[in-house]
């Protein structure tokens, strides 16, 4: 398991980039849908400090408002969805370009 770095806003989206690529790389289909929580167990952090879950929905929220994602608020705990067809993310996370991601996500939240 990797320590996870809340102080450092640039670690933190290359942890979500980290663990959207492993969830999206594992995915069978063309869809996948997550929770903060899940986001972190891919990308290897072993918490369940508040303060991580926060930093990890407030940049999914972030990409969400910039159209990068979908939220599904229908459910009691809200999930994210990445779609092949629908994300931009999906063919670079699937492809394994961590750094471009990170990239991307840190300027859509920043």
């Amino acid at each position: 398991m990797r320590p996870f770095n809340i102080t450092d806003f640039k670690e933190v989206t290359r942890t979500v980039a980290l663990g959207l690529h492993k969830i999206v790389s594992e995915a069978r289909g063309n869809c996948v849908s997550f929770t903060p929580r899940r986001v972190l167990e891919f990308a290897g952090i072993d918490t369940t400090a508040p303060i991580a879950l926060t930093l990890v929905k407030h940049v999914l929220e972030g990409l969400t408002a910039r159209g990068l994602i979908t939220r599904d608020d229908s459910r009691s705990k809200i999930r994210y969805i990445v779609c092949r067809d629908r994300s931009p993310l999906w063919a670079p996370l699937k492809g394994g370009d961590i750094d471009g991601v990170t990239d991307l996500i840190y300027r859509s939240v920043e």
